[in-house]
């Protein structure tokens, strides 16, 4: 047997990723079937399961086809049925990750007091939260709903039994600097949460189609030397129906980009590049699993490590501010703040 390598793990870990239709502005629903998910996947000996970008309350559509009055409607819909870090939903979700004995990154629309943010957070297998970061920019219209992260967003990679686990959303990707800061974390397995995505729509731009979207996920594999686990949402008839995306509802103007069905593109990657697992239909629904060997990483790394020996620090160099800067500021300040503190203890079994 060969050498364990740090704190590695010593065995190929299992992996389950998402590719489904979240349960559109109905946080109830979404929560009992993001527990089932879980508990399948954890039935199958999973050891982490990987959600899409805003899995709850599902990734705001309606922002593509309407105008300011109607999306302000959807908004109050969408606003209600997001998730406070604290709430009976989020314990309910940590409760089925601890009972399926499985890591859980999950993406959701967090509602933080009248603001919404693009969170990713990392649950445990015993149902702790171990990171919880918000998105370090929303792209394009998703800033009429959601607010930046702060220092937060730069912490987003994770030591676990499994490895350094970490994570992004969507166009994030495409963010060279944060991704820079991401390798440097050290990150093994990397959860890429996405939205649906189509192809080319219209006057849409390419680089906001699902062809461009997977090749900036699969350069983050090579960059990174990391297997990246691309977990992605679907849209059927009813996501049209519930975001008003229907040609009558849409004035029979030109149909927006996010007016299709289907939209899933899940894989797993490998550390150069390499999909690991079959392409599945962009309207199926499931879980896709692949079992992760860490040698394929320093397999990569041997020829590319771009935070290590194929760097020039004396060149190039990054500077990161990760504190959480706070809207008050107190003579007294209270020790030790992060977002993952605010997460209460779980009642015991």
């Amino acid at each position: 047997m060969s050498p364990a390598i740090d704190s590695d793990p010593t065995h190929p870990v299992k992996v389950a990723v998402v590719q489904a239709e979240p349960c559109w502005f109905d946080v109830d629903a979404a929560v009992t079937k993001t527990c089932s998910l879980i508990a399948e996947a954890g039935q199958q000996g999973a050891e982490l399961i990987a959600f899409p970008e805003l899995w709850i309350p599902g990734y705001p559509t309606f922002l593509f086809a309407h105008p300011t009055k109607t999306v302000n409607e959807y908004m109050l819909r969408y606003y209600r049925n997001a998730v406070a870090v604290g709430s009976g939903h989020m314990s309910d979700i940590r409760k089925a990750a601890r009972a399926a004995g499985i890591m859980v990154v999950l993406g959701i629309a967090e509602r933080d007091r009248g603001s919404l943010y693009m969170a990713q957070t990392f649950i445990g297998p015993r149902g702790d939260v171990l990171l919880h970061r918000r998105k370090f920019k929303p792209t394009g219209p998703e800033r009429i709903i959601f607010g930046d992260a702060s220092g937060d967003c730069a912490k987003n990679v994770v030591q676990t039994p499994i490895g350094r686990v970490g994570g992004l959303q969507c166009f994030e990707h495409l963010q060279p600097l944060l991704k820079y800061n991401t390798y440097f974390q050290g990150e093994q397995i990397h959860v890429a949460s996405w939205p649906c995505l189509f192809p080319p729509v219209g006057e849409m731009p390419f680089f906001n189609t699902v062809d461009a979207c997977r090749m900036a996920t699969h350069t983050l594999a090579i960059e990174g030397g990391v297997f990246v686990l691309l977990a992605s949402m679907t849209q059927t008839q009813k996501g049209l129906e519930a975001n008003g995306l229907l040609q009558t509802e849409t004035g029979g103007a030109e149909v927006p980009h996010t007016a299709v069905t289907g939209g899933g593109f899940t894989v797993v990657i490998a550390p150069d590049g390499r999909a690991l697992t079959q392409p599945v239909p962009a309207d199926w629904e499931g879980l896709v699993y692949c079992d992760l060997d860490f040698e394929e990483i320093y397999k990569a790394k041997q020829w590319v490590d771009p935070v290590g020996h194929y760097s020039r620090p004396d060149i190039f160099s990054l500077r990161v501010n990760s504190e959480v800067q706070r809207h008050v500021v107190k003579d007294e300040q209270e020790a030790g703040y992060t977002h993952a503190s605010r997460f209460p203890e779980l009642e015991d079994e």
